[in-house]
């Protein structure tokens, strides 16, 4: 359909009224309506208005004019594991959004994930949705598509959200293997295996797969994931996941280019016959250093004949870092291999502050420090390490449901992460504020000159700023007491660049390449930070008491087992940021 005073295409639902001359079937039509008219999200078809004739109901909807996942699988028969991560997630996003609004969608399948032009996921036919009124409600209509209704909706237990997981997981399946898990010749059958649990997975598929689906489809309600588990699972987390996908895909499968981190390994080997630290070290220092010189990064200050109108994302990288604009050229490297005996080299080792980066050098840590070490480590003498070299989070409040994620650091400085990625922070002297647009795009302001447009935005950066002053306590104390005093210079360009939360942490990474884990079981932290050319680990424990090692020492001494498996769910986190950002962070 087409707006004529627009010539906007939209896609058109039209009921005959001979279809709905029951009152139930009108006020199915009416509920569909009011479920969906204030859906905005990505991943939900937009809907646009709704109207009716002497003849038909008329519901006016965003167009998806690549069709649905059901006519890519009956073109393509089964897909790559890689285009399933893309459109499951994407899948898994929408319907976070639908379940936090109160609604079960009840009738996810193949044929109501739409595609738009771009290839995105959209979440179509709100029909059979309905909304909880009350925490704990269970609703009893049986209702579906036989292929993918949850057992307890068959068996009229009373179900809720759990019933979209399972959906989830009949999706993945179908999408992998080509039909759904539970599909027979008769209705009959298919009911059985539903209600029996009664499926098998093709051997082809990868262990992470499987593991997904089986959790998924738990014949027990409570023993699925919740939604926000399923977001992290290792499905997405330790493959590929492609950013974007070619129309192509419709019809034939698409050949993905080898993953730049997948051509880097997750850690440095060196050989079994020269596992000594020193040489464990020297490998992974000369190692790194052959990857530096070999990215070839080039500089937007020194690349003005390419480009003379660098985009925002060069500008503010520029600024952001000199560490990130040099060249190596430009870094002070030379080609001499660096030698363990010479203290200096080795404190003088640069580091090129990506995520990409720390995942390497904490993977190569992880693989080759001591293991079972449950004595204290000292610094070596060789490294000054000060507490004010690191800027962590001591405070942070979640309240991204409506307006964003508030965070202040240990320099003073406060800031909001708003949910349209947007970022707003003020300093230390309670003054300066520094905006950054959703294109990471620098404005500089003071409290009493502030434009229009932001006037919401810093009232709620102040609201954040006196909820956590008056009900959050600081998140740790380093031994030497150190607080970054309000005379120190403050630039505006440190703030939080990414951050998520799992059922087990909050996960944190700011503009300078720190990476902090906060432990939601016991309060305890890890913080990663790059520092006087080399990284740091540091440990608060549940007594808020914090330990900084350098990432030389972890590997030559080791840390204590707690610590270690603080690191490994932190490596874990980190390749998960690093597969879903890539390059931008």
């Amino acid at each position: 359909m087409i707006d004529l005073n627009t010539n906007v295409v939209y896609a058109g639902k039209i009921i005959p009224h001979s279809r709905i001359a029951k009152r139930n079937q009108k006020l199915k039509i009416l509920r569909e309506v009011e479920l969906h008219k204030d859906l905005k999200h990505k991943h939900v078809v937009e809907f646009h208005s709704y109207f009716e004739d002497n003849e038909n109901v008329y519901i006016i909807l965003e167009n998806c004019p690549r069709k649905s996942l059901v006519h890519v699988l009956k073109n393509r028969k089964y897909l790559t594991e890689e285009e399933v991560r893309y459109y499951v997630k994407q899948l898994i996003e929408g319907v976070k959004y639908i379940n936090k609004k109160n609604i079960i969608h009840r009738d996810l399948k193949l044929g109501n994930m739409l595609l738009n032009e771009n290839m995105n996921v959209k979440i179509a036919d709100f029909g059979l949705a309905t909304r909880v009124r009350h925490e704990g409600e269970k609703k009893m209509t049986v209702c579906g598509t036989p292929n993918y209704i949850a057992p307890e909706v068959l068996q009229k237990k009373g179900h809720s959200f759990e019933a979209d997981i399972w959906a989830i997981g009949c999706i993945t399946y179908a999408l992998l293997v080509g039909r759904p898990p539970f599909e027979t010749s008769t209705l009959k059958e298919t009911y059985l295996r539903i209600t029996s649990n009664t499926y098998t997975i093709p051997s082809n598929i990868s262990l992470t797969a499987k593991r997904f689906i089986t959790k998924c489809l738990q014949p027990q309600p409570d023993q699925r994931p919740s939604i926000d588990e399923i977001l992290f699972d290792d499905f997405f987390t330790s493959g590929y996941m492609p950013r974007e996908l070619s129309t192509s895909c419709c019809t034939s499968a698409p050949t993905f280019p080898k993953h730049p981190k997948q051509n880097r390994p997750l850690s440095y080997a060196v050989p079994a016959s020269q596992c000594d630290n020193v040489t464990v070290i020297t490998s992974v220092l000369n190692r790194l250093k052959a990857d530096t010189e070999s990215e070839n990064w080039e500089s937007p200050e020194f690349n003005e004949t390419k480009s003379k109108t660098p985009n925002s994302q060069q500008c503010f990288d520029r600024e952001l870092s000199p560490v990130l604009a040099a060249t190596p050229k430009d870094s002070g490297f030379d080609s001499s291999p660096y030698d363990l005996s010479n203290p200096q080299q080795l404190e003088s080792f640069p580091v090129y502050r990506r995520a990409s980066n720390l995942l390497d050098i904490l993977g190569t840590c992880l693989d080759h420090m001591p293991k079972d070490v449950n004595h204290e480590i000292e610094l070596p003498a060789s490294i000054n390490f000060n507490s004010s070299d690191i800027v962590w989070v001591t405070k942070w409040v979640d309240y991204s449901n409506k307006y964003g994620f508030g965070f202040q650091l240990s320099n003073n400085s406060i800031g909001v992460f708003f949910n349209d990625t947007s970022r707003i922070i003020i300093g230390p002297d309670n003054r300066s504020l520094q905006y950054y647009d959703v294109t990471d795009s620098r404005s500089t302001y003071t409290t009493d000159c502030i434009p229009e447009e932001l006037d919401k935005k810093t009232t709620l950066l102040l609201y954040f700023a006196r909820y956590m002053d008056e009900h959050l306590i600081k998140g740790g104390n380093f031994a030497d007491g150190w607080q970054k005093s309000v005379e120190d210079p403050w630039s505006g360009n440190l703030y939080l660049k990414k951050w998520f939360r799992t059922t087990k942490a909050i996960v944190m990474y700011l503009t300078d390449g720190t990476l902090q884990v906060n432990f939601f079981i016991d309060h305890t932290k890890i913080i990663l930070s790059p520092s006087q050319n080399t990284y740091f680990v540091t440990y608060i424990d549940e007594n808020r008491l914090a330990r900084t090692y350098s990432i030389v020492s972890l590997i030559k001494h080791g840390c204590q087992p707690d610590i270690v498996q603080r690191l490994e769910f932190t490596h874990s986190m980190l390749k998960n940021l690093v597969d879903i950002e890539g390059d931008n962070i």
